[in-house]
């Protein structure tokens, strides 16, 4: 180890624009004489178990060069390393929707980005943790982790080959509207109240974003010590789920009571009947398929330059 920096690259981010971003920022870094070691990831959960290695080698400054799901891995790695207080996380976002980075106020610009990082502009911020199916022993999310329709737009966004943020998001959209999900009758306990709704979508956010442009939870903090859950009230086809769509473009969840039902919450615990909620978290696969999961804010978890 030459430095107490390292950068997780991921290198095929955004379709492959992440490697000319990332040589924009190592020229960039050796311009303002800014030390780092640099590593690249060949696949997924790569940037995860590079992040964890790192802190047990001694870097105490870990920077994801790539997009959300790049960030998730890197936050994961973190988190499971046994790391200490003074382990401090950069994001520099070079990915397709790079939610979390517009929800932290971190800026698209490569070399404002780095700028935070080079100044140390560092907050307390902080993270969610869920527990469920295919993920017992826990994922981290900064941004969010949703459930039913909402899990089904982002996997089938990340199918398409050509085409990349926004556009991806809407084009899956209009694929799902022929055949939507039927929805799901859910248990749900919300610090400790018990309540059984049927619903479309569950939203469990710690970021106001997902989606590039979905504001599923709009009034969301990433340093309150709590998240933001939303769900929708009534199953939905057709011109009703385009029209609840649209408030989710406009941020209105949180003001059409009659449409969706949102709140704040420390800890959340959902049950199916049997296997059939979907589920992501930071926009990547936590499940194709759960029945249970449980959910909560872990505050502060993390110094972020931003």
């Amino acid at each position: 180890m030459s430095n107490s920096v390292l950068l997780i690259v991921n290198p095929n981010s955004s379709k492959g624009k992440g490697s000319k971003k990332a040589a924009e920022l190592t020229k960039y870094f050796k311009e303002k004489h800014y030390g780092y070691d640099e590593v690249h990831t060949t696949g997924i959960g790569h940037a995860e178990a590079l992040a964890c290695n790192a802190v047990k080698d001694g870097y105490d400054t870990i920077i994801a060069v790539g997009g959300d799901g790049t960030v998730n891995e890197v936050l994961n790695g973190i988190m499971k390393s046994g790391f200490n207080d003074k382990v401090k996380m950069g994001i520099i976002p070079t990915g397709r929707g790079n939610d979390f980075a517009w929800c932290a106020g971190i800026p698209t610009d490569t070399q404002a980005a780095a700028d935070l990082i080079i100044k140390g502009s560092c907050k307390k911020t902080d993270i969610g943790v869920c527990f469920g199916t295919d993920n017992e022993d826990g994922r981290y999310f900064f941004n969010g982790t949703g459930f039913g329709f909402e899990p089904m737009v982002n996997f089938v966004a990340s199918e398409f080959k050509r085409l990349n943020g926004m556009p991806s998001y809407i084009a899956a959209f209009l694929k799902i509207l022929m055949k939507p999900p039927k929805g799901y009758k859910l248990k749900m306990t919300i610090d400790g109240e018990v309540r059984v709704v049927s619903t479309q979508q569950v939203s469990v956010a710690n970021g106001i974003r997902m989606g590039s442009a979905f504001k599923l939870a709009p009034n969301a903090e990433i340093d309150d010590g709590k998240l933001d859950l939303m769900y929708t009230n009534k199953i939905c086809t057709g011109i009703s789920l385009i029209a609840l769509v649209i408030k989710f473009l406009s941020g209105k969840v949180s003001t059409d009571k009659e449409a969706f039902t949102y709140m704040n919450a420390k800890k959340v615990e959902l049950e199916a009947d049997s296997l059939v909620v979907p589920a992501h978290s930071d926009g990547e696969v936590f499940t194709k398929a759960g029945d249970k999961f449980s959910l909560e804010i872990v505050p502060g978890a993390i110094a972020l330059f931003r």
